[in-house]
């Protein structure tokens, strides 16, 4: 074919009216893109709690590496860390922290109803991820009232697997739990299966060995946040008033319920049941413990939304005084966790101190009075928090007292033990536990653990309320990298959010997901992710 000049002009115009539109469209394209913001990546700091924050540096740095830009935003406890999980939640994108499984968190409504039921995204609710999910409410309340322990643990196996899709939280390791104490001074610490030294269990049995009497208990934290019980709202700072109250029930070193200030329990129907008080208790002031004090606690607390507890009285209708020793609940529906919550958590509570503060809620409660092993010395706020023998009650502990030490790092808190300062810490990092084991006076403890090191997303906030963008992230996590160079093996791959040391409820058939940055890419991809040509990661466009 001969082209002449006259072709040739229109053909070069037609490639140039295409070239110039292409242009044009991508001139359009590239202004759609919008990156994603700078994220906030919250943890605890590195002289508290060093492991979250070498895993916060490890997953930005692979945030990085999708084009996200990442700032670590490590945070000092007990605050502002938990001002920001429990109350401020929109100064966080995503939170690095270590989820204690504490002996009233075996069963599985925790890690459920308490952590994920849209009615706990409230200030002090669990739920400060924001999840909400119709589906997930269904099943987190099919289980609370499910009395058959296969059918009930077929809902919470669907309740691992629907979140397992959704992310809210996603768990990196559970490693094991470490801890030591002073063997030449104590003895014969009754340790639970899950909790180990974070449960009061052992000093109510540790024995002295000599003329030292009171037991120290090393803490990495500053202090104690709070005495009084309708303001706690964590567990690590209820575990230092816990010993001071009596439950009815207590959830026992072998995870049984065992009975406490309660001698029994009737079950009348599932939504009735009557509880036979103990007799002849006490309270750290001489006053009786009554089942009026039983009845006054249960509706306080409810009167007065107490957050650690709100969700062990959510189903509460009324207590009933039926005569001087007994008392009946009336719930408002069946409650499976009835005996493991309601009755095993919640405090008893003096009525003749009680119910003459007006303002609860900002009442100090020094000195804290209870009925329980130990009572109150003192509390020199950032010091130290002293509790004494109740040689009153029904089952004193074995040493005179117990006295918390405030050191404010873990590394401190581990000199202490070292130095004999010291006699009881948790939280060990395995540099550590082999440090201590070089001491004939100490003795260490490892537990498999239901702890958790866990991300949480906020669902509230872009880009984490995508849930595909939160599925790519759980590809970013070099969760074994973690496991053996932070805790050098001792422990498991993070999988379900209920972790396999928790061997009733846990679900095997959930696995962990691989580190796999092009897996993260190509989920980011299809669900329309792009990159603009600084390689930042950008939104979908609108």
């Amino acid at each position: 074919m001969i082209i002449t000049t006259k072709r040739l002009l229109l053909l070069s115009t037609g490639i140039l009216v295409l070239l110039c539109g292409s242009i044009a469209v991508s001139k359009v394209m590239a202004a759609e893109l919008k990156p994603i913001q700078e994220i906030t990546l919250c943890t605890w700091t590195k002289t508290q709690y060093p492991i979250p924050y070498e895993e916060s540096f490890m997953v930005a740095e692979n945030w990085k590496k999708l084009g996200i830009q990442v700032r670590v935003e490590p945070l000092n406890l007990p605050n502002p860390a938990l001002e920001v999980l429990f109350k401020n939640t929109d100064k966080f994108d995503a939170y690095i922290a270590i989820v204690l499984g504490q002996m009233e968190r075996v069963d599985p409504d925790f890690f459920t109803f308490n952590t994920f039921h849209s009615s706990n995204v409230r200030p002090g609710g669990w739920n400060m991820a924001g999840f909400i999910n119709k589906d997930f409410d269904r099943l987190a309340e099919m289980q609370r009232t499910e009395f058959d322990f296969v059918k009930r643990k077929a809902i919470v196996d669907q309740c691992q697997q629907l979140l397992y899709k959704e992310n809210p939280w996603i768990s990196l390791v559970n490693p094991n739990e470490f801890g030591a104490y002073n063997k030449a001074d104590f003895k014969d610490p009754v340790i639970p299966k899950i909790g180990g030294f974070w449960d009061p269990f052992p000093y109510f049995t540790i024995k002295p060995t000599g003329e030292r009497k009171v037991i120290r208990n090393a803490r990495s934290g500053t202090d104690l946040k709070t005495a009084n019980p309708l303001v706690a709202s964590e567990g690590g700072q209820w575990m230092m008033l816990s010993p001071i109250y009596d439950p009815l029930l207590r959830i026992g070193p072998d995870i049984k319920p065992q009975f406490y200030a309660a001698e029994s329990l009737n079950t009348i129907d599932q939504r009735t049941h009557d509880v036979t008080l103990r007799k002849g208790l006490k309270f750290h002031d001489g006053k009786p413990l009554t089942v009026a004090d039983v009845k006054f606690s249960y509706d306080y607390m409810m009167k007065h939304n107490a957050p650690y507890f709100k969700t062990a009285l959510d189903t509460v209708e009324s207590v009933e005084i039926l005569d001087n020793n007994k008392v009946r609940f009336h719930l408002k529906k069946p409650y499976a966790t009835f005996v493991t919550q309601t009755l095993a958590m919640v405090p008893i509570l003096p009525k003749h101190v009680w119910e003459k503060i007006e303002n609860p809620t900002e009442y100090n409660n020094v000195p804290p009075i209870g009925s329980g092993p130990f009572k109150f010395e003192y509390w020199k706020k950032g010091q130290e928090f002293k509790l004494a023998r109740f040689s009153d009650h029904f089952k004193p502990p074995y040493v005179d007292g117990l006295l918390v030490i405030f050191y404010g790092t873990n590394e401190a808190a581990v000199r202490g033990l070292i130095q004999k300062e010291a006699d009881v810490i948790l939280a060990l990092v395995p540099e550590q536990l082999k440090e201590l084991k070089k001491y004939d006076y100490i003795q260490t403890v490892q537990l498999p653990s239901p702890n958790a090191d866990t991300m949480i997303l906020n669902c509230k906030k872009k880009p984490f309320n995508d849930p595909k963008f939160r599925l790519a992230m759980t590809y970013t996590i070099p969760r074994k990298q973690m496991l053996d160079e932070l805790y050098h093996g001792y422990g498991n791959l993070g999988a379900s959010i209920i972790g396999p040391a928790n061997v009733l409820w846990t679900d095997p058939s959930i696995k962990p997901r691989p580190f796999d940055l092009e897996q993260a890419k190509t989920i980011l991809k299809e669900a329309g992710y792009r990159w603009d040509d600084k390689g930042r990661l950008c939104y979908p466009p609108e």
